[in-house]
């Protein structure tokens, strides 16, 4: 008697386990059907803080803190799913590490590539990985050499181009603005920059992402 009770008890416990399991299934699907990827739903003032902050990171060297960071844009603002956003955010960190120890870093355009090949695959959005990996790296070591930041942003400008799928020209201007951000700190490199110049790059950068934003949703 007691071990029929025991077996009666246990299959309603897995009838139970297995109607959550479903449920939590549905509720993720529904999830996912709501909050599909989507690399123009950011938010600009949101994308200027974090940026700017992801700046601050890599320059203090606060390497996972930096991780997390772009965890965060690619979760909250383009709605990656966790692992997708986990994965992608580990490639960038390690690129961005690799490359500031050594620009010729033969790993870092490999791990852009990961980066990029995320990023395709999780929004459906098609183009030519080895191309927008190769212009991203490309900009990094314009910046490093010193070229004018008019000039690197239209390295900036062609990746984004490539990415999102419209004319260069469009996404030129947002390009350039957030190069000039560049320009802003580089300008007060060398244990320059204040909590005020921080908040000035977030400030650049929000208008910059305001301009992206812009471009990216009434350009095609």
């Amino acid at each position: 008697m007691i071990h029929s009770i025991q077996k009666s008890r246990l299959r309603r416990c897995a009838v139970i386990a297995v109607a959550l399991l479903l449920l939590a299934g549905l509720i993720l699907a529904a999830q996912h059907h709501f909050t599909s990827p989507d690399m123009s739903g950011f938010d600009p003032q949101e994308m200027g803080r974090l940026e700017s902050s992801m700046w601050r990171s890599y320059y203090e060297g606060h390497w996972i803190q930096l991780a997390c960071q772009t965890m965060e844009v690619a979760c909250e603002q383009y709605r990656f799913s966790w692992w997708d956003g986990a994965r992608s955010s580990l490639h960038a960190a390690r690129s961005a590490l690799f490359f500031r120890k050594n620009t010729d870093d033969p790993r870092c355009l490999p791990e852009l590539e990961q980066y990029y090949a995320i990023i395709s695959k999780a929004t459906g959005q098609k183009f030519d990985i080895r191309a927008a990996a190769a212009l991203e790296l490309e900009w990094w070591k314009e910046r490093r050499r010193g070229i004018a930041p008019q000039d690197y942003a239209r390295t900036i400008a062609r990746a984004t181009a490539l990415v999102y799928g419209v004319p260069e020209d469009k996404v030129l201007p947002a390009a350039r603005m957030r190069a000039e951000a560049m320009a802003y700190r580089d300008a007060r490199r060398d244990g320059k920059m204040t909590d005020a110049d921080w908040q000035e790059i977030a400030r650049q950068l929000m208008l910059a992402y305001a301009s992206l934003k812009e471009a990216v949703t009434n350009g095609r």
